[in-house]
């Protein structure tokens, strides 16, 4: 009886094991092996783009489009159209779901005029780029159109904007010249206004100058004094400059509020940017510029002002480098320090301003700048000083204008002067 009841309940566990537990274990084995079939279905575009979707949803508004980065970032060298792609949904997000306020719109904007700069720049030849540059139905403008026309007029009532759309009117408005005109002549005008702070700048340039030789001897006086004797120098280097009245950090305050400057070109010119994408300047925007020629990853030549142009970023190179050795050294060893400074610094903001993708327009408005700079340096440091170099080398006293006045001892000798004439003193009666 017993065995019969035990080989019952033993039929009985195995009927269960059977039909209840064994579909169990193999349903969970499998959920690790094969996908299920909406999953398996899936596009491998629709998998690059499930979770930004899904951030989307949570209103996850910046993990969102930095996920439509990560995307674009990691199919860039495999799938062209599909990181293409990434940064043409990005930039919908921004400027239709991104948020409902006026900051968040604005915001958007920028975001995606950010992104979409990259996929025309980065991806010009796919599907994505293609869809944002042609027209809406009906023949309304396209996606960048309308992006770019909806930041203009929010960026319009802004006097930064109408300073820079103002002088683009009084140089005829014309996209094959004016921008780059326009550009040239508020370099022109941003240095006549700091212009009497350049002139106090290269005054105290001059004064320095005037002082190395006597620093110099006071310095090679304490060339082998112990480290405690070295705070006694630069009491005395100081006591030096306030005997002549000179003061050594008078060429800093003007740099310092030249700063001011250059924040406000810069950001006038970042509000203006989109409309200098209608801008042409000599081979910017050409038929020259349609070439394919790269360097460093990017066009060698602008399509128009908006964009990076490498020639024109090589001679603002130069001109830096041009400046930078226009400032006269003491001696042989600070002079070649400052060459050496001068590559270097011209050199680090060519490779920045291709690492940032700054527009040509920026870079145009630098190198008039530097331009300027170069004839200014020219004429108030560097040929006064070799001017009187020269003088001092020939034994000639500069005049009021720096050029060399013969000294009388430099008179021919022999000729004696003639006796001074002496009146007769009168008798007193």
């Amino acid at each position: 009886m017993h065995f019969r009841l035990r080989t019952a309940i033993a039929l009985a566990a195995i009927v269960l094991f059977s039909v209840f537990l064994v579909p169990a274990i193999r349903a969970q084995d499998g959920a690790g092996q094969n996908p299920p079939v909406e999953q398996s279905a899936q596009s491998p575009e629709d998998r690059a783009f499930a979770k930004a979707l899904q951030l989307e949803r949570d209103n996850r508004r910046m993990e969102a489009l930095n996920e439509y980065r990560d995307v674009s970032n990691r199919f860039r060298g495999k799938d062209s159209e599909l990181a293409g792609e990434a940064l043409y949904r990005g930039g919908i997000y921004a400027i239709e779901r991104y948020g409902t306020s006026e900051v968040e719109r604005r915001n958007g904007q920028d975001y995606a005029l950010d992104m979409w700069r990259q996929l025309q720049r980065n991806f010009p030849d796919t599907r994505a780029t293609k869809k944002l540059t042609a027209p809406g139905p009906a023949g309304e403008p396209s996606r960048w159109e309308q992006l770019s026309n909806g930041i203009l007029k929010r960026n319009s009532p802004d006097i930064r904007y109408q300073i820079m759309h103002g002088l683009v009117a009084m140089t005829g408005s014309q996209p094959a010249f004016s921008y780059g005109l326009a550009l040239i002549l508020l370099a022109v005008l941003v240095k006549l206004i700091l212009w009497p702070l350049t002139k106090k700048q290269y005054a105290s340039m001059r004064e320095m100058q005037r002082m190395q030789p006597m620093v110099k001897t006071l310095q090679a006086k304490y060339k082998d004094a112990p480290p405690d004797k070295k705070v006694e120098l630069n009491q005395k280097v100081m006591e030096l400059y306030k005997e002549h009245g000179v003061n050594p950090f008078a060429g800093c305050v003007p740099m310092l509020m030249m700063l001011p400057f250059f924040f406000l070109v810069f950001t006038m010119i970042q509000l203006y940017e989109l409309a200098f994408s209608k801008g042409q300047f000599l081979w910017i925007g050409s038929p020259l510029s349609l070439s394919e020629s790269k360097f460093l990853g990017h066009n060698l030549f602008g399509r128009s002002l908006a964009d990076p142009d490498i020639p024109l970023l090589a001679m603002y190179a130069v001109s830096n480098y041009v400046t930078m050795r226009l400032t006269p050294a003491t001696d042989p060893q600070q002079q070649q320090q400052q060459n050496t400074m001068a590559l270097m610094m011209s050199g680090f903001f060519f490779f920045m301003f291709i690492s940032y993708s700054w527009p040509s327009a920026f870079v145009l408005y630098w190198l008039a700048l530097n331009l300027i700079s170069i004839w200014q340096q020219y004429e108030f440091v560097y040929k006064p000083h070799v001017e009187k170099k020269k003088t001092e080398s020939t034994g000639a006293t500069p005049g009021p204008n720096g050029a060399g006045v013969e000294p009388e001892e430099a008179k021919p000798i022999g000729q004696p002067k003639p006796p001074a004439r002496v009146r007769p003193r009168k008798k007193k009666r």
